[in-house]
């Protein structure tokens, strides 16, 4: 599997880059698999947002010490991704972060 900004190559499209990602979710090499799902997410690639948000939710939980749990950053990805697809992944967004503002869970990640 090629690495994530290796400079081989042509330049790769997101949905390429999250295929790669989810081969390495497959394979078991966590670390690729976020690095992978960084850069699909940065690309604009709304499946990839949506599910590094929530590898950022359950980190270790999930994926072992390979990802750190980051609830501020994975309630951006989430809530960029529900901006691009209304429909399924704003009903995730919602129910994680669709609370008021100052909220116990959201509050630190809220600028002031």
């Amino acid at each position: 599997m090629a690495e994530a900004g290796s400079g081989l190559g042509p330049p790769i499209s997101p949905a390429q880059q999250y295929a790669l990602a989810l081969e390495a979710q497959t394979l078991g090499n966590y670390a690729a698999m976020a690095q992978w799902l960084r850069a699909a997410a940065g690309g604009g690639h709304a499946p990839a947002q949506r599910m590094l948000g929530v590898a950022l939710l359950g980190g270790p939980a999930l994926y072992g010490p390979a990802l750190s749990a980051d609830l501020c950053e994975g309630r951006q990805w989430l809530l960029r991704a529900a901006r691009q697809e209304p429909t399924g992944t704003a009903d995730m967004a919602y129910a994680l972060f669709g609370r008021p503002r100052g909220d116990a869970l959201t509050a630190p990640c809220e600028a002031p």
